[in-house]
């Protein structure tokens, strides 16, 4: 059986200044755990993934990739910003150069509409030549200067995004809102097709797609995609699939 670390080294004390040194075991016991806690994500099982990253950071409190993915959970799918941001930091104060938990830090400062602070993280990943996701960051920095008032330096980040990966569908989506947001309602729709064309089997693509074919008065384009959105929302998406459905009754 693998021996945890004892109770007075839990997660919580050890984010709050416990010192541990791991063994051989407890290490290649972490990294057993951060793997199990991978595969119950990738399967849907979030709360199982959450208990796996807990095991492993009660045996090895510093290891860097661990505090990242329970990070994403906390963030993106318990709705736990504050913790989160304890998670990234401690990643980063580990690994200064870990790019990944620098965006994902960025990333819940965009949420929280600290643009500055999130742009000042997305440009420090971005000089980073051997991070190997640099779209995110460069699509997020973009939004993040839209929020905060630059349009162009937005968009021309956005741009980058997309030009780096070309099928990354949320720099498409977010320069589909800006052009609509800012008037520029043919460029809109341009982006919203290539956002339904590189994600055709999200929902959402369809539906953002459709709205803009119907303010230009394209009805029967609008009404096939608004069919499609309908058709493809899935089991956790029936707000968007009821919006659709709706949308198709009024024209």
């Amino acid at each position: 059986m693998l021996r945890l670390v004892p109770a007075t080294c839990s997660l919580v004390l050890a984010l709050s200044g416990c010192v541990h040194t791991p063994t051989e075991k407890e290490r290649r016991s972490a990294e057993i755990h951060y793997d199990l806690a991978l595969q119950a994500q990738q399967q849907g099982h979030l709360q199982d993934a959450l208990r796996e990253l807990q095991v492993s950071l009660e045996n090895d409190p510093d290891y860097p990739e661990a505090h990242n993915a329970i990070g994403i959970l906390l963030h993106m799918v318990f709705s736990r910003p504050a913790e989160a941001v304890k998670h990234y930091e401690h990643a980063l104060k580990v690994r200064p150069g870990f790019s990944e938990a620098r965006t994902n830090l960025a990333n819940v400062h965009l949420d929280q509409s600290r643009y500055a602070e999130a742009i000042k993280l997305y440009e420090q990943v971005l000089n980073d030549m051997l991070y190997l996701t640099p779209y995110i960051a460069q699509a997020n920095m973009g939004w993040a200067l839209y929020k905060k008032g630059d349009t162009t330096r937005g968009v021309s980040s956005l741009k980058a995004s997309v030009t780096t990966n070309p099928g990354f569908c949320l720099g498409y989506r977010n320069l589909g809102i800006i052009y609509d947001e800012t008037g520029k309602l043919d460029e809109s729709c341009r982006q919203f097709s290539r956002f339904r064309e590189n994600c055709p089997e999200a929902a959402e693509a369809h539906m953002r797609e459709g709205v803009c074919l119907a303010k230009l008065g394209q009805a029967d384009a609008a009404k096939q995609a608004f069919q499609f959105c309908e058709a493809k929302a899935k089991a956790g998406e029936q707000e968007m699939k009821d919006d659709c459905r709706r949308l198709l009754e009024k024209l």
